[in-house]
């Protein structure tokens, strides 16, 4: 029944208990006035003195007790340490305050986890991601800045935090943006220029339930490939377009020429007739290497997944002919050093031909005298393939550009021997499309080096 008490009962009892003492020893003041044995008096004088006192002492010691575990407890919960509270003995307001403890500590400990879980998983999805995003407060500084918004703009999250943008990317074009985003106007983008890189940005405002702007978030996307692949794009329509002008102009005014009267004349006739079947052929071979170009560029997606094999040897063969006679024409020494013994190739017989044919036959174009020498070898899993000659060589400003599609070195010459610009392009698509690289190196009027490097099979495994 006691257990039950309000703490008001309690404390009515308890002032109930002491007046009811207080007349106990009102009566017994009289009594002693009426002849009580003085030793009886002073001992009931005693206990009725220390009696209420050690009443009173019980009760607030208790309650004293139980006030300390509260503030115990909570002084755990503020510390983030929920462990299961116990109930107190009573089921007063003490007792319920208890009870209420517990039950708070449970829901802020479940709040707290949720809490964590949401803030690990916005991290995992800003860190994942390849847009940069960076998170300002209402008044335009910086709260979170992922590692993709680190890296366009080459910060720490940490030397920025708490500062203004301006701080960040000092643009002020993009500055102009955040002010309207931080206004809470609809969300408006961008092409700006950081670090080199082109990125298209998107700044929207971060609104609370009644619709005002707390804040405003920044997201980048990194155009600078698709920037350059429209470069890329431009530039091979204007080369295109170029190449297919010159031989068709060519064949125009030679036809207009030929019907204007020039084909009653034999030696005019066959002469311009001949022009122009060299201009038809070498439209012929721009559109076969164009679409070669193509093909391989198709290929090479596919090439990790099924990747071909060949025999250097194998393949050297399918092109002998052709550079040999090609070197017999002009009076230059062939040189070929291919051991038999070498391992597969990881690359199409078809395609190593190509690249063969072009790297040998440019070598050959290119002296005048000397030699031109093909060597393998293999070295760390690894066939090295070497072209090399005794030609004009390639400026050191050009060789960075060697590979570009319609890059020549002497455009009048390359032309006048029949080149379209897209063979060095072809053979470095075939072979970074088989996992291998190319270099070149040239000394002007010494000669030229080109260094193909393949992955090797052996016993039908790749070797890494």
């Amino acid at each position: 029944m006691v257990r039950n008490m309000k703490i008001k009962w309690r404390f009515t009892g308890l002032f109930l208990v002491m007046n009811i003492l207080s007349l106990f020893l009102f009566w017994l003041g009289i009594s002693i006035s009426t002849g009580f044995n003085v030793l009886v008096v002073e001992v009931g004088n005693v206990i009725l003195a220390l009696l209420p006192a050690s009443i009173v002492y019980f009760y607030f010691s208790n309650y004293s007790r139980r006030m300390a575990q509260l503030i115990r407890i909570t002084g755990q919960i503020s510390t983030g340490n929920f462990g299961k509270i116990h109930h107190s003995d009573s089921t007063d307001e003490l007792g319920q305050i208890f009870v209420i403890l517990n039950d708070l500590s449970r829901q802020v400990e479940i709040a707290l986890k949720k809490g964590y879980q949401e803030a690990n998983k916005m991290d995992a999805i800003l860190t994942s991601m390849q847009e940069g995003v960076i998170i300002l407060d209402q008044v335009g500084r910086i709260v979170i800045v992922n590692p993709a918004a680190e890296n366009f703009f080459n910060c720490h999250q940490e030397e920025v935090k708490l500062k203004y943008l301006t701080a960040l990317s000092g643009l002020q074009e993009l500055d102009k943006l955040v002010a309207k985003g931080l206004a809470g106007e609809y969300p408006e983008s961008l092409e700006v220029t950081v670090q080199q890189l082109s990125l298209w940005v998107q700044v929207s405002p971060i609104l609370d339930k009644y619709g005002r702007s707390i804040g405003a978030v920044i997201v980048c996307y990194d155009t600078s490939e698709l920037r350059r692949l429209e470069q890329i794009r431009t530039e091979f329509v204007a080369n295109v377009s170029h190449e297919l002008r010159t031989p068709l102009t060519s064949i125009k005014g030679f036809v207009e020429t030929l019907l204007d009267g020039a084909a009653e004349n034999p030696v005019f006739r066959e002469r311009f007739l001949k022009i122009v079947q060299a201009e038809t052929l070498r439209l012929q071979r721009l559109i076969e290497d164009l679409l070669t170009l193509s093909r391989i560029e198709n290929r090479n997606k596919r090439l990790e997944s099924a990747p071909g094999s060949c025999l250097l040897l194998n393949a050297y063969k399918k092109i002998q002919p052709i550079i040999e006679n090609y070197a017999e024409a002009k009076d230059i020494d062939l040189k070929i050093d291919l051991p038999p013994d070498l391992p597969l190739v990881a690359v199409g017989e078809d395609l190593l031909s190509q690249v063969l044919l072009n790297l040998l036959e440019n070598a050959v174009k290119y002296t005048t005298q000397g030699y031109v020498r093909l060597s393998a070898r293999l070295e760390q899993e690894n066939i090295h393939i070497e072209f090399r000659d005794t030609g004009s060589g390639i400026p050191a400003e050009s060789l960075p550009r060697i590979f570009d599609r319609f890059y020549r070195v002497d455009k009048a010459r390359s032309r006048e021997q029949g080149g379209t610009g897209l063979g060095l392009s072809i053979v470095k698509h075939i072979i970074e499309g088989a996992g291998g690289t190319i270099e070149v190196s040239s000394q002007l009027e010494v000669g030229t080096v080109f260094t193909c490097v393949l992955p090797a099979i052996k016993q039908g495994v790749l070797q890494a």
